[in-house]
């Protein structure tokens, strides 16, 4: 009987994978802002913000790649929104401004509207930017040269949002993992979104309408989530009137660092599974069917009378998520990280499981050092 129940859970997880390999086939259409060919005068003012909490690790990192962007100057406001850093990344922003009058540092010093964390130092720098189009990224990433021209293809009149693709950069076992994890995730969430609607997003790679954003309230009119880039994502889409994209382009494919330990990859999976419980009916049915699945594996060993059937389930696992991996590595020319497949299922397959007792038993999650309970609440760690 649980064989049975096994092959079956196999079967149904293969065939949500295969629906999804089909969302992820389906295109974007390229919209009406040509960036190609139009000269300077017909490109849209941006702004890139990045809110950075002690990051003198990789701010510098982040903010040249910006600097190098294939976009004009006098077209394009950066603002890096320093959120109490207690180290050195001001003072590094700072020497980057002295050759580059469009960086701008903005101290974060104060709450708007009892917003709190990262929420507050975006919504300060957002309420500053003069560009058309808000670009989003993190301390920790680099963008590629084409990134705003590459986002701004999928935009037309009714476009207010996107959100691209983001992936670990390629090291050892550990950040090879941690890539195929991001890889895998984001693209079902781009696929999940073009086949329906929109179940989660990555905030480092992200850019919408400033008109969008105002109309939605902004940060300020939302309510507190730990995962605040999707929260604003579902925001400005809610009425209505505004379509969204999930762009699969290599011109959008942003890079991020690892992290470190198996305590900052327990906590950040810990963040993403509280605010996926906003996801809704939608999202929570995705997460079941692999759930389940995962779940039978992890008791195959006790609960299964034949080995066979467990060899099968996995065999299957593998084929499919292998699969539906390559075909976004190979949009990105980064089948290589295939080597860490192997790593990254039985890591899958355990943190899948774990990830629901996490979120509801785990206590408090621990994000740039200030600890969040629940939803909601935010002590801050001095």
């Amino acid at each position: 009987m649980f064989e049975t129940i096994l092959i079956i859970s196999a079967v149904f997880y293969s065939l949500e994978i295969i629906l999804f390999l089909i969302g992820l086939g389906k295109k974007d259409k390229k919209r009406k802002i040509n960036t190609e060919n139009a000269n300077n005068g017909h490109l849209p003012n941006v702004s890139v913000v990045v809110a950075a909490r002690n990051e003198e690790e990789n701010i510098e990192r982040c903010v040249k790649s910006i600097l190098e962007l294939n976009y004009p100057k006098d077209k394009l406001e950066i603002i890096i929104a320093d959120d109490g850093s207690t180290d050195r990344t001001a003072e590094i922003v700072s020497s980057l401004q002295k050759e580059n009058s469009h960086l701008k540092l903005l101290k974060i010093n104060s709450q708007v509207n009892n917003l709190k964390g990262k929420a507050n130092a975006l919504a300060q720098a957002i309420d500053k930017t003069t560009g058309e189009f808000i670009f989003m990224t993190d301390a920790d990433c680099a963008v590629p040269k084409n990134w705003i021209k590459g986002m701004l293809r999928y935009f037309d009149e009714k476009t207010g949002v996107a959100s691209g693709i983001t992936i670990i950069e390629d090291g050892k076992i550990f950040s090879g993992m941690q890539s195929l994890d991001w890889a895998f995730l984001l693209g079902v969430a781009a696929a999940v979104g073009k086949l329906f609607k929109p179940v989660a997003c990555i905030g480092n790679n992200m850019v919408f309408r400033k008109k969008a954003y105002i109309e939605c309230g902004g940060y300020q009119n939302l309510k507190f989530s730990i995962t605040e880039d999707y929260a604003l994502f579902k925001a400005i889409i809610q009425n209505g009137k505004w379509n969204y994209a999930f762009p699969v382009d290599p011109d959008t494919l942003v890079m991020s660092k690892p992290v470190k330990t198996w305590k900052e990859l327990y906590h950040q999976k810990k963040r993403w599974g509280t605010g996926g419980l906003d996801t809704g009916p939608l999202g929570i049915m995705v997460m079941s069917g692999g759930y389940i699945f995962h779940l039978l594996l992890l008791l195959s060993p006790f609960l299964a009378s034949q080995i066979l059937y467990l060899a099968i389930a996995i065999a299957l696992k593998f084929f499919i998520d292998g699969a539906f991996l390559f075909k976004i590595l190979k949009k990105f020319k980064k089948i290589p990280l295939l080597k860490y497949l192997p790593f990254f299922e039985i890591y899958y397959i355990i943190y899948v499981v774990v990830l629901p007792f996490a979120v509801f038993l785990g206590g408090k999650t621990v994000w740039k050092e200030r600890k969040y309970k629940g939803l909601r609440n935010l002590e801050i760690v001095e």
